[in-house]
């Protein structure tokens, strides 16, 4: 629920302290993007996640520093932790699990206590797996997930169009209850359940599947593949060729530079209108969600980002925006929209640049720091919240189109698309 992935040291974090540089990168992925299956995840962390890193310098605003607030442990304080791990060593009749999986299991135990699905911690195996995510290719099924706790299941947001868990006829909303016979509301939540999904291609996973109004489960064995995200896509519609169309599917390294060239390619002086896609794109980068932003926005605010102790930072565009100012501009959103998809298009909408088109997006708006510990897993750490320019907030929420446009299942799988053919209608009439 992408991502710069550099790694640091693990650090201890305090809200109050700066953080250098090289430890900055900022998270703000969302639903997990299950590629192998896997991926990213709202709660879990991210989609396709982002972050970002400021290991270069680049930053887009300025950073206001509050005093800083003692939350330290004390030695002592663990001392009652130590007492009880001493006694189930002395004590307990059967096999004790391995020393890291004790201290993994405490590390999460902690974490559950914080209430925060997006704060999260991951096995070494698990963090490959992460990093191999954010660079856009890796095996699994291809499909964007949540943690469903109510259910027991694993949710599915978004499985993508022409990869395996979408051609094996699983849709979005289906909850995964059973993965190769095991239920899912036994596993420990979804890092667990995404590495029982995921595996090499050309290998099968068995999943079993409630979908609303049927009484009984599906079971969908799917096939796992190697997938392949694409940056950016693009097309020319009309019958002079006069609108331009681009996909932007995730946001990761050099994804504004790709965006750029596309564009410059795609819009001449016959160009009457632009249709931005950000349908089903999990996020990614935040630096990048700042530069994609600056294609089309110039000397405007882009975010803000607050801590919890009230201090903020504020995120500027950057340079020259490429798309003329007076270019009529539609942005296509859905419920998979996440993260940096929704920074990108709630800048748009709050200036009243772009119209959005389509339905309400996921509604990632939380800040994650990830540290890379010395044995190579990785902690995720929630340490802000970030608002759109107009100071709303979308975490839990999502942003509301402009225009409401819904598009069903049976029309993506009959290749139909309202949301396109609507925003090429407005582009046409104004209506």
């Amino acid at each position: 629920m992408g991502n710069d992935v550099e790694q640091t040291a693990l650090t201890r974090l305090s809200l109050g302290k700066q953080i250098s540089s090289r430890q900055k990168l900022h998270l703000t992925g969302c639903a997990v993007l299950l590629a192998a299956a896997v991926i990213f995840s709202a709660g879990s962390g991210l989609g396709f996640i982002i972050g970002r890193l400021s290991s270069d310098g680049e930053t887009a605003g300025s950073t206001v520093i509050a005093a800083e607030t003692d939350r330290a442990l004390a030695p002592d304080d663990l001392d009652i932790f130590w007492e009880a791990m001493e006694l189930v060593e002395e004590d307990f009749y059967g096999e004790l699990p391995s020393p890291n999986d004790r201290s993994y299991g405490a590390i999460r135990g902690v974490l559950k206590t914080l209430d925060d699905t997006n704060t999260g911690f991951l096995t070494p195996d698990e963090a490959t797996s992460f990093m191999e995510s954010i660079e856009g290719s890796f095996e699994g099924i291809g499909a964007m997930v949540e943690w469903a706790e109510d259910e027991g299941a694993v949710r599915i947001i978004e499985p993508f169009e022409d990869q395996p868990a979408w051609n094996a006829g699983i849709r979005p909303g289906d909850l995964i209850i059973a993965i190769n016979g095991q239920n899912v509301a036994e596993l420990t939540g979804l890092n667990e359940a995404i590495n029982r999904i995921k595996g090499p291609k050309g290998t099968e996973v068995h999943l079993t599947v409630r979908r609303e109004g049927l009484d009984e489960p599906l079971e969908f064995p799917v096939t796992r593949a190697r997938i392949d995200v694409p940056v950016v896509e693009s097309e020319i519609y009309g019958d002079n060729d006069e609108y331009a169309y681009v996909a932007l599917k995730r946001f990761s390294v050099d994804a504004s530079k790709k965006l750029r060239d596309e564009l410059e390619t795609l819009l001449t002086d016959d160009t009457q209108g632009l249709i931005f896609d950000l349908r089903s794109n999990p996020g990614g980068l935040l630096r990048e969600a700042i530069r994609v932003a600056s294609v089309f926005l110039e000397d405007e605010r882009v975010l803000i980002e607050r801590f919890s102790d009230g201090t903020e930072e504020i995120y500027n565009t950057e340079g020259s925006a490429l798309v003329p100012n007076d270019l009529p501009m539609i942005v296509l959103v859905n419920e998979g929209s996440a993260s940096a998809s929704e920074i990108v298009a709630g800048a748009l909408q709050d200036v009243e640049r772009a119209r959005l088109l389509g339905v309400t997006t996921f509604g990632k708006g939380s800040v994650q720091l990830p540290h890379t510990l010395s044995d190579d897993s990785l902690l995720r750490v929630t340490i802000a919240l970030w608002y759109t320019p107009s100071d709303r907030s979308i975490d839990d929420t999502g942003l509301e189109p402009d225009i409401v446009v819904e598009r069903t299942v049976e029309q993506r799988e009959n290749k139909e698309d309202p949301q396109l053919d609507r925003a090429l209608e407005l582009l046409r009439t104004g209506e």
